[in-house]
């Protein structure tokens, strides 16, 4: 037996008392400014590396291969964007 779709709306709404104690809460508001500082320098290091590392394990082809450093260049050229946008973005 299908469910049908226009059965019953979606209820998407928050409650109305988490409504009542936040209103309009954002995340500027408690300090978060969406940066991580050096913690994301040094995670994107000891991701790539981790990447690195997979390729050792037993692979009956080289596509996972190719895919883990692709993945991995990718953190690498992101970081050094962001290294060149931060060094910068007050000038």
């Amino acid at each position: 037996m299908a469910l049908n779709a226009h059965s019953e709306k979606a209820d998407l709404s928050l409650p109305d008392d988490y409504r009542r104690d936040h209103p309009g809460e954002h995340p500027e508001m408690w300090g978060w400014h969406a940066e991580w500082g050096r913690a994301a320098g040094g995670g994107g290091f000891v991701v790539m590396a981790l990447l690195l590392l997979m390729i050792t394990s037993t692979q009956y082809n080289f596509a996972g291969a190719i895919w883990l450093i692709g993945i991995a260049v990718g953190i690498l050229v992101v970081m050094i964007w962001d290294r060149q946008r931060r060094k910068h973005q007050y000038r």
